[in-house]
């Protein structure tokens, strides 16, 4: 039986977690420092105002991904009244269509235009804790600013975006990493892989670079993604936590790297990172060898954005619908038992940029 996205969202009753990815129509390179600044900021409005969590993210030339926690809806809205939907538009209040419909709501209350009111809170309702109604309005926001600043007209994304949903329970064993934090990893390391950087913290439109800046939100996914529960308590506890949290992020993006030369010690030697170059790594696949984690997330992973379901199998079992073809280990990379449903065409590791 072949499934397909619709099939995968989820089922209400629990939160779930996305690896969402999106590109530029004819993938142009039209995203530039401007641009991806005001993606930064939408994204951060939109998740204030929608009530997701993003894990992770990275802004790209072309393109973008999304590691996103979407609460169960339903749980999420128990107990809310009118006023606690229209209350939410006022988190984007720095727009002047949703400054007009905040007038207007005190327009309708004041001639007594309840049903009216009734009809936007139910449109807010929708607009909450929902991954479609999330991209829809994150994409076509930035569409609107984009062609009005350029002058352009007609669409600007490539096509709908892609969600591989992705097992929510974060960690680190010695076997590898979970499914989350292997999608993290991999989504701060897009610079790396494009030959923007050689370290993703020196990439201003990562989570990881977020993070190591000191954002408190993009810290709390890498703990996420970590497996650690929120961090609270004195900023003196916070500090620690983080610190032995970034030191785990950071031996997982470069525990067994791609090799990269460093500078020169006192005595004259040159500084090598320890691992393999992007030669051996390609020969290492043409053998039908296996990459340790930290090699493959260096190198293009078709199933994270064009797979169906990522994580254990057990996890896939329960996800997939009755009669599906069963999941299906990673091949090329000793991922310690993650799986797979939805087989993309070719090789699954691959040495292009994603």
């Amino acid at each position: 039986m072949r499934v397909n996205r619709h099939q995968i969202l989820g089922e209400p009753g629990a939160a779930h977690c996305y690896h969402v990815v999106s590109r530029i129509i004819e993938r142009r390179l039209v995203l530039g420092d401007e641009e991806r600044e005001f993606l930064l900021g939408l994204l951060g409005r939109q998740l204030r105002f929608s009530g997701l969590e993003c894990l992770a993210y990275c802004f790209m030339g072309n393109h973008f991904h999304l590691l996103l926690r979407v609460p169960d809806k339903e749980a999420a809205l128990a107990g809310w009244g009118e006023d606690d939907f229209l209350g939410r538009l006022e988190r984007l209040d720095s727009e002047p269509y949703t400054r007009k419909l905040l007038a207007d709501v005190k327009m309708w209350r004041e001639n007594g235009s309840e049903h009216a009111v009734a009809k936007l809170a139910g449109a807010v309702r929708a607009r909450l804790f929902d991954l479609p109604a999330f991209m829809k309005e994150f994409k076509h926001k930035f569409s609107l600013w984009f062609n009005k600043r350029r002058g352009r007209r007609g669409p600007l994304w490539e096509d709908r975006y892609r969600a591989v949903r992705v097992e929510g329970t974060g960690g680190l064993s010695p076997d590898g990493p979970s499914a989350l934090l292997a999608v993290a990893a991999y989504i701060d390391l897009n610079p790396v892989r494009a030959g923007l950087c050689d370290d993703p913290k020196d990439y201003r439109w990562c989570s990881y670079a977020a993070a190591v800046a000191g954002g408190k939100a993009a810290r709390r996914g890498i703990a996420a993604c970590l497996g650690a529960q929120g961090d609270t308590g004195r900023a003196a506890h916070r500090a620690q936590h983080w610190a032995r949290h970034a030191k785990r992020y950071r031996l997982l993006l470069f525990g067994v790297g791609e090799h990269r030369e460093g500078g020169d010690t006192p005595g004259g030697r040159t500084k090598r990172r320890r691992g393999f170059t992007q030669a051996q790594i390609d020969a290492v696949i043409a053998r039908g060898g296996k990459l340790t984690v930290a090699e493959a997330l260096r190198c293009r992973l078709k199933h994270f954005t064009r797979g169906l379901v990522l994580g254990s199998r057990s996890f896939l079992r329960s996800s997939l619908p009755s009669g599906a073809r069963p999941p299906h280990e990673i091949t090329g990379v000793d991922w310690g038992g993650l799986a797979v449903a939805g087989r993309p065409r070719g090789p699954s590791v691959q040495k292009s940029a994603s």
